[in-house]
């Protein structure tokens, strides 16, 4: 890496998860199943979309930049993708992403744009 890493603080998760989930919906028209931001990644869970993945990726990213104004790059180059094809592989991912919430005391969906599948 070209950079030491970036660690989001804590006191700000909720904030940065705002502002990439309000930044998706308005700008993308997203419908966002889950959604979790933790001090080191951000996992979400959106409904099917004619988006291309990297406009995903890039509108998510330039919103937390832009949200937290941190004066240095905070990605490393990629990221990780898993499409779910069936109703149960969705389910999972939700539940997936809805225990990384539970587990740091916060509800399952802590933002009002995440929406209920399906």
């Amino acid at each position: 890496m070209k950079h030491p890493v970036f660690l989001f603080d804590e006191s700000r998760l909720l904030e940065v998860g705002a502002a990439i989930g309000t930044s998706l919906c308005e700008r993308l028209n997203l419908r966002i199943l889950a959604m979790t931001v933790r001090t080191w990644h951000v996992h979400t869970v959106i409904a099917a979309t004619r988006h291309g993945l990297p406009r995903i990726v890039k509108c998510a990213k330039d919103a937390a930049r832009w949200n937290l104004r941190p004066g240095r790059p905070i990605w490393t180059a990629g990221y990780d993708k898993r499409f779910c094809f069936d109703e149960a592989s969705v389910r999972r991912r939700i539940a997936y992403v809805e225990r990384h919430n539970i587990e740091m005391g916060l509800p399952a969906k802590p933002w009002d744009f995440i929406v209920d599948w399906p």
